[in-house]
């Protein structure tokens, strides 16, 4: 029989009673989808908390001695939502329905209510958790890869890079990844051009990464999918492309360094063009400057144009990585 535990808390004229269950290593406390009212206590030992997904269960947390685990489904009675079992001999404390409603009654209306909008809020955001795990892989790790580049990267084949173990255990245990799927999205990635995997005569593996802003620009690209959008650069048309190129060109030997970027007066512009039509040039610099990529400001007689340098190498990896991108990898021959 389970432990009983008398609470000073009463409703009505009996006292409530707490009870106590033990666990063994790998014993349930509750599953995914079932129905339950109790909120537990961890008295004693560890539990994890796993989603069931396609690929198999997912660990998303630990509760050690004095967590909480199971409040959503006492507050909205709605199934569970994940698995708890125990990582090691546990106690947990029940708090059943009786328990916690007639604690609540003796706090503000206005607490139980902001209690309540939390609980929902979770669930709303566990939603998006699991859309995430099930989704977003490559994005996740990719993230991850930023986020360890400034702190540990190294220099591998000339090239940036980072230990491939590393990046195992750290999308392990930050995305809640299995290390099957962490090598496949790097081979997806090793695939698409973005990194490649090399090994030094001792055994140890790198991921080199070929190009940093291309690596950021992929992570750009998944947020963008997830949103359902793209690049606004992709829509530039090639001869806008080609002007941008010929304003780079002419401000290396006329244009001046401001806090804004480089400025270069639109007549030099023209004269160094020579022959082109004016209402070509403008149409181009209307379109660059629609999409944010040039400013355009009068100047006494003359029209200053501004743009920032990197632009015209983002628009240039932009158009060509994009096709690469959005190939599937695994459909490559």
């Amino acid at each position: 029989m389970p432990h009983v535990v008398r609470s000073s808390l009463k409703t009505g004229k009996r006292p409530v009673q707490l009870n106590i269950r033990t666990l063994k290593k790998g014993d349930v406390l509750f599953e995914e989808g079932s129905q339950g009212k109790e909120l537990f206590i961890i008295k004693e030992g560890r539990v994890g908390v796993y989603k069931d997904t396609p690929d198999g269960r997912v660990e998303l947390a630990q509760v050690e001695t004095g967590g909480l685990i199971g409040e959503m489904s006492l507050l909205d009675n709605l199934p569970r939502s994940a698995t708890v079992l125990a990582l090691e001999a546990s106690k947990a404390l029940i708090v059943n329905p009786a328990v916690f409603h007639a604690t609540m009654q003796k706090a503000p209306m206005w607490l139980s209510s902001i209690v309540k909008i939390v609980v929902s809020r979770l669930r709303d955001a566990n939603k998006r958790v699991d859309l995430a795990i099930l989704r977003d892989r490559e994005r996740g790790i990719v993230a991850l890869m930023l986020l360890l580049l400034p702190r540990y990267q190294h220099e591998f084949a000339s090239l940036p890079a980072l230990d491939y173990d590393l990046v195992l255990v750290e999308a392990y245990f930050v995305c809640r990844l299995k290390k099957k799927e962490i090598r496949n999205v790097i081979s997806r990635l090793e695939k698409r051009g973005i990194v490649h995997v090399e090994q030094d005569p001792a055994g140890k593996r790198h991921v080199c990464i070929k190009d940093l802003e291309v690596l950021k620009l992929f992570d750009e690209f998944l947020l963008l999918r997830a949103r359902k959008r793209t690049f606004k650069e992709i829509k530039v048309s090639e001869e806008a492309v080609a002007l941008l190129n010929n304003i780079a060109y002419v401000a290396q030997k006329s244009g001046e360094e401001t806090e804004d970027g480089t400025s270069l007066p639109k007549s030099l512009l023209l004269r160094d063009l020579g022959d082109r039509k004016p209402e070509a040039v403008d149409r181009c610099l209307l379109d660059l400057k629609r999409r944010n990529l040039i400013n355009m400001m009068p100047q006494e007689s003359d029209v200053s144009i501004t743009f920032r340098r990197e632009t015209l190498g983002r628009i240039k990896k932009i158009k060509e990585w994009l096709p690469r991108f959005e190939r599937d990898p695994e459909a490559a021959t």
